[in-house]
Formats: C-alpha cells, sequence, structure tokens
C-alpha cells in the first residue's frame, strides 16, 4: 500500500513541477518557449516508461479539461487541438521514449541519446499540427516555424534534465 501512495505521490509532484515550469515561458510567435521539454525529460528519466507517460498524460489531460496547466496559464480543449497541441501530444510518446532508452541505471551517454530521440518526436508531432492548422505549404515550413527558432535552447534543457535526474538518483530517489 505505502509504495503505491508513493508512486502517485511522486507523480502527482512530477506533474506539479510541469504545470510549473509550463509557466516558465518566453512568447515567440504561435509556440512560446517553456520549459515544459526539461519537465517532460526529467520525468522520463526518473520513470519508467509506462509511468512516464502516464504521468504526461495526466498532465494532458487535467490541461485538456480546462485547468490552467499549460503555457501561460491556458488550459482547455482549444489549447489541444491548436497549434501548440502536437507539441503536447508529442511529449507522451517522448516521455516513453525516453525512459525505454535512458534504461533503469543511469548511462549520461543513453540518457542524452533519449532526450535527442524524444525531443525528435515533440517537434515531428508539432510540427505536423502546426502544418495542419496554419495550412503551411510543406512540412519543412512547419519546423521553420515551430521548430527552428527554438531548438538552439534544447541542449540546456537536456543538460539540466539529465544532471537533475542523476542528482535526485544519487539521493536515493528510486525509478519505478
Amino acid at each position: 500500500m505505502q509504495s503505491k501512495i508513493k508512486k502517485m505521490a511522486t507523480m502527482a509532484m512530477l506533474v506539479a513541477l510541469l504545470v510549473v515550469c509550463s509557466q516558465l515561458a518566453v512568447p515567440v510567435g504561435n509556440v512560446p518557449i517553456t520549459a515544459q521539454t526539461a519537465a517532460v525529460m526529467l520525468i522520463a528519466l526518473l520513470l519508467s516508461p509506462g509511468y512516464a507517460a502516464l504521468t504526461v498524460l495526466v498532465f494532458i489531460l487535467a490541461g485538456g479539461i480546462g485547468l490552467p496547466f499549460f503555457a501561460n496559464f491556458k488550459g482547455g480543449l482549444g489549447v489541444l487541438l491548436g497549434p501548440t497541441g502536437g507539441y503536447l501530444y508529442g511529449f507522451v510518446v517522448a516521455a516513453a521514449l525516453i525512459s525505454a532508452i535512458s534504461g533503469r541505471q543511469f548511462s549520461w551517454l543513453r540518457s542524452i541519446a533519449g532526450c535527442t530521440a524524444g525531443l525528435l518526436f515533440v517537434y515531428l508531432f508539432g510540427a505536423v499540427q502546426l502544418k495542419l492548422l496554419l495550412d503551411l505549404e510543406s512540412y519543412g515550413a512547419a519546423f521553420a516555424l515551430g521548430g527552428i527558432p527554438y531548438i538552439f535552447f534544447e541542449p540546456i534543457k537536456i543538460a539540466v534534465a539529465v544532471v537533475a535526474a542523476k542528482m535526485l538518483q544519487s539521493r536515493g530517489l528510486d525509478r519505478f
């Protein structure tokens, strides 16, 4: 029983972290620069694939029903169906993928590789929804609009997430 409570409490704290990181936003065009991807990567590095994806899914569902969990305190189906919705969907896939690649035992290389692979899916899902909703000419144009201005910040976010995961795991946070 205590194990289940500990898992739920850990997941709830990680959802709260993701909400806070969503508010650390700099508005740029249709897609703000946020710390969300750093939080998603940290969640994935700390939890198994299923729990990581579930934690991110709880965040998305809570925001989808209207809680102001998304960037700039937005929430509701309009966000999920809008230009930034694809990035949010990509978070679920990224969380599972990053966790699977990073493995149960911490490894700098696997963690960085996992985060990089996960981000590819975030940008892929984001570009697809941007192209469809903004009626852009190509997926390349969608990536130019919703990827290139932001991608330069990702190595910093990867570094923060990987170092934070290493610190938390070395202090006894067990992966489940």
